[in-house]
């Protein structure tokens, strides 16, 4: 798993509650609207550079923590 799968995933949990966020959303995003969000998201910053060396393997342990 890369460093950038553990952000895609943690985007994608985090628009779970868009609707609350975006005011003009009616209705939450679906699980398949999540996560191509999230890939846009991670392609986008892989196109400026990638400082964050998101195709880098994630060490053990360094994904987010509950």
């Amino acid at each position: 798993m890369t460093r950038g799968d553990i952000l895609k995933f943690a985007v994608a949990f985090a628009l779970r509650r868009a609707r609350k966020i975006v005011g003009g959303l009616k209705e939450g995003l679906n699980e398949d609207e999540r996560f191509a969000v999230a890939d846009h998201v991670i392609s986008q910053l892989k196109e400026r550079g990638d400082p964050w060396r998101l195709s880098d393997e994630a060490k053990p342990g360094s994904g987010p923590t509950t």
